[in-house]
């Protein structure tokens, strides 16, 4: 009973995939086709986790997306070649001829986001860390939640430093430094 159920929900999601591409294909979209191709998909993942739970969710979404992969290459393999010109825009890249490297500022960029973002992320670490153990988190918890916090810390501060000018690098640096002070001063950030 559980292998029919899984088959059926593949037969779903290919159906649910097959009858969204015909309806993205059409001159103007059909919610009718739009509907029906999605509620194929809830059909599938339904009996996928009816008949083998998480896993035959996987699986039932595997095989759609295994179709819809392959609908996609045809589509692709098939299309005309584009008679647009590709852009020529080097967004200050590289330096155009003659133009100087700015290998100074490039290297004071990078010392400010890598490096000092590694201090700053340190710091919201630290007061994640210091906070947890303020609600009452054991020390393990506490600890590991400020190892959650260090890497994500550092991820959305580069992100963010990269967009920014010397000015605002050099402020989110000093909010991640403060940030840790509270912890420091009450001797909790050991």
């Amino acid at each position: 009973m559980a292998d029919s159920l899984l088959y059926a929900g593949a037969a779903a999601a290919i159906g649910g995939v097959a009858l969204l591409r015909y309806a993205w294909s059409l001159p103007k979209r059909s919610r009718m086709f739009n509907a029906i191709g999605w509620s194929l998909w809830a059909l599938a993942i339904a009996l996928g986790w009816t008949s083998a739970g998480m896993w035959g969710v996987s699986v039932e979404v595997l095989v759609g997306m295994i179709v819809a992969i392959a609908i996609m290459a045809q589509a692709a393999w098939t299309s005309p070649p584009s008679k647009a010109k590709a852009s020529n825009r080097r967004v200050k890249m590289l330096p155009e001829a003659g133009e100087p490297l700015g290998l100074g500022r490039r290297i004071l960029t990078f010392l400010i986001v890598i490096g000092l973002g590694m201090f700053a992320a340190a710091g919201f670490a630290i007061c994640a860390r210091w906070i947890a153990a303020l609600a009452g988190a054991g020390e393990a918890d506490a600890n590991v939640i400020g190892l959650f916090v260090m890497p994500l810390a550092w991820t959305f501060l580069a992100f963010f430093m990269m967009m920014a000018g010397r000015r605002r690098q050099l402020a989110l640096v000093a909010i991640g430094l403060v940030s840790a002070l509270p912890a420091a001063i009450q001797g909790g950030a050991l």
